[in-house]
């Protein structure tokens, strides 16, 4: 990236600032008469304080070649919550007084606009910039292996990545590319064509590998390695680091994308908040009402609690309203369309969704999330276990009221093992992208399908 182009964004985000602050002010205020103009330059000064804090120590990085669009929205929501909190939590620390709520409402709207359209404009114009053939950075390749042909591949579908392979470079063994050049003329050829990135498809690092890295970096040139072990690790889901704490080196894998303090508590916390508000709100008139209709419907108890698989195979007792007549196979059987087991009130709960309420009280206790792969009875995950390889990387997370999966409609019977070979697909990919946005569009898509009754299965 340019040695200036965080400052450059910098400028144009506190540009944006400023531009929305003022029409905050005006619309709050209508008039410059009553304004305590010290109060606001001091809490302005504060959030400009804070964007600038948050920008240079890489809370948001300037936007990286290969950056998709979504990347882009998750960087911009973690700016803008670094800027609300800090702002809320240094205009306490320092006493100001006296600001509009509907001042702070109006600018950060209006900011957020501002700055999300700054970031897609400047996201949008270095593409076409790029993919008109400026702005590239000069690469080659040493060695060749299956992950090597791939990456080149996706340079040549997406010119707007500024990438301009210069050469290939023979190692002298293994996969060759063809039209390579020898490994001795490597030094003059990036010398003479001033290269910026090499990339190095080995893996394993001889002895002429480890002194073209060391040639390399006395030029100032960016070195990156292909290797397949880390590239099949990332495309199943897992995430790895380089653990060098100690005197070995060692790859550390971390199968959970949000495993940090800050993932932990952000989801953490909103499951706390989003079910004490459906609890106090929702539950506390639906659960006796659902109770009577129940008791009516046939005898028994109102919540059905069965052991199901939570997070790392661990069972906990999942509640749900009680939708069928008390019978020895709920444990062993899933219920499928027409089953005479259930009853009047029950068919409408399930179709609803409205029978999974009470597992808000699951959540919570910290036994489920809101969004997250479904629990499944103790004696499928035994089963799915055995007939889908990939199945056990479901339980990485707890789970969920609602999921990726059930979203897009795969939920209830699984008569053939297709359907669930597609939840578990779906699981998996949630588990990789997960962010806190992602959250948000599965509760949405999640309250359309209640309120429309869409629902897969009985």
């Amino acid at each position: 990236m340019a040695k200036y182009e965080r400052y450059i964004y910098l400028f144009f985000e506190l540009l944006a600032l400023g531009i929305a602050f003022s029409l905050a002010v005006r619309i709050t205020y209508g008039h410059a008469g009553m304004l305590d103009w010290t109060v606001l330059r001091l809490f302005f000064g504060c959030m400009a304080l804070i964007w600038v804090i948050a920008s240079l120590i890489g809370a948001f990085q300037p936007m990286d070649r290969r950056m998709s669009g979504a990347a882009l929205v998750k960087g911009l929501a973690i700016a803008l919550a670094t800027l609300a909190v800090g702002s809320l939590a240094m205009g306490y620390l320092v006493g100001i007084q006296g600001v509009p709520p509907m001042l702070l409402v109006w600018h950060f709207l209006i900011f957020s606009l501002l700055v999300g359209l700054v970031r897609l404009l400047i996201w949008k114009g270095i593409r076409a910039y790029r993919t008109a053939g400026f702005n590239f950075k000069r690469v080659v390749f040493v060695g060749s292996n299956s992950v090597s042909h791939r990456f080149l591949r996706e340079m040549k579908e997406h010119p707007e990545y500024g990438y301009k392979v210069l050469a290939h470079f023979d190692v002298g063994h293994g996969e060759q590319e063809s039209g390579a050049l020898p490994l001795e003329e490597f030094d003059l050829f990036v010398t003479m064509n001033r290269v910026d990135q090499v990339y190095i498809a080995r893996d394993q690092l001889g002895k002429k590998t480890m002194s073209i890295i060391r040639f390399c970096l006395l030029k100032d040139i960016h070195v990156r390695l292909i290797d397949r072990t880390a590239d099949q690790l990332h495309r199943n889901g897992f995430k790895a680091y380089l653990d060098d704490s100690g005197l070995t080196a060692l790859v550390a894998i971390n199968p959970i994308k949000y495993r940090n303090v800050l993932g932990r508590a952000l989801k953490r916390g909103f499951d706390l908040v989003f079910s004490i508000v459906v609890i106090v709100l929702i539950l506390s008139w639906l659960y006796p009402l659902m109770a009577i209709l129940i008791k009516l419907s046939s005898p028994g108890p109102v919540l059905f609690i069965q052991q199901r698989t939570g997070i790392v195979n661990r069972p906990f007792g999942c509640m749900k309203f009680r939708s069928m007549r008390v019978n020895v196979d709920s444990d062993r059987k899933q219920a499928v369309k027409g089953d005479p087991r259930i009853t009047r009130i029950g068919a409408f709960l399930r179709k609803s969704n409205l029978d999974e309420m009470p597992q808000f009280f699951n959540v919570f206790l910290g036994h489920m999330s809101v969004v997250g792969p479904r629990p499944h009875m103790l004696s499928h995950t035994e089963e799915y276990t055995k007939l889908i390889g990939p199945y056990m990387e479901r339980l990485w997370l707890k789970p969920g009221i609602t999921g990726l999966a059930q979203a897009r409609g795969l939920r209830g019977e699984t008569h053939e093992l297709h359907l669930m070979e597609k939840r578990v697909q779906a699981d998996r990919s949630y588990i990789k992208h997960w962010s806190f946005t992602l959250d948000l569009y599965i509760i949405l898509l999640t309250i359309w399908n209640m309120v429309t009754m869409k629902r897969q299965g009985a």
